[in-house]
């Protein structure tokens, strides 16, 4: 019988969590013009040009490999028949799957050694590890840690909606970015204190502060 396998457990998000958080960082366009208040939603289609893909595809279901899409060479395929909200998440999924395949990133080499080692514990499930951490890495683009905390108050429907989601995926986001943030937040600053009730700090300043406690862990 299979073991079940589960990214949410910490020890399984811990071994993802920074090479994905690094990668998603690097992937998402610094623009300081932007305000986030207003419009969270990241640019999918762009970034995956930009990542190579050449191009999306809307098909019919009967033409697609899988419940939602699938990639071919540098091409993704979608389903025609899902919400434009899936259809986002579909497409980050399968950038993730490019980016694995080509291992052009230190942090996705990582990834897909800790991958490896999930496969052999839970042998005969490869294909649901490989699926679960593209999930994670398509929630992360697409609901960025920095963009959610300002929004964090607000009801799941609404969030959605600015970060053109499904409300479930904002549930689901929840757990993971409570994780996330215990995991970057220094010693010494209680993680149950919302960073925007401290001396506000800009995003800039926010992602100096983790730098900088992800280094001196990388000492420790």
């Amino acid at each position: 019988m299979e073991k079940e396998y589960n990214l949410a457990t910490t020890s399984n998000l811990r071994a993802v969590f920074l090479p994905i958080k690094n990668l998603v960082d690097n992937l998402l366009p610094q623009d300081d013009s932007v305000n986030y208040l207003e419009d969270p939603s990241v640019d999918i289609v762009a970034i995956a040009k930009n990542c190579g893909i050449d191009g999306i595809r809307r098909v019919p279901s009967s033409e697609v490999f899988g419940k939602h899409a699938h990639l071919i060479a540098e091409m993704i395929y979608v389903n025609n028949e899902k919400s434009k909200e899936k259809e986002r998440f579909s497409i980050a999924h399968e950038l993730f799957h490019l980016l694995v395949r080509d291992k052009n990133d230190d942090g996705l080499q990582a990834v897909a050694r800790q991958g490896g080692a999930w496969k052999i514990e839970n042998a005969g499930s490869p294909e649901a590890v490989d699926e679960e951490i593209a999930d994670y890495f398509a929630a992360s683009l697409l609901i960025p840690t920095e963009r959610f905390i300002l929004w964090e108050d607000k009801p799941d429907e609404e969030i959605a909606r600015a970060f053109k989601v499904e409300p479930k995926c904002i549930e689901k986001r929840r757990g993971e970015i409570e994780f996330e943030l215990e995991e970057m937040v220094p010693e010494g600053l209680s993680s149950d204190v919302k960073l925007e009730a401290q001396s506000p700090l800009s995003l800039d300043e926010l992602n100096l502060l983790m730098e900088e406690y992800c280094g001196s862990e990388g000492q420790a």
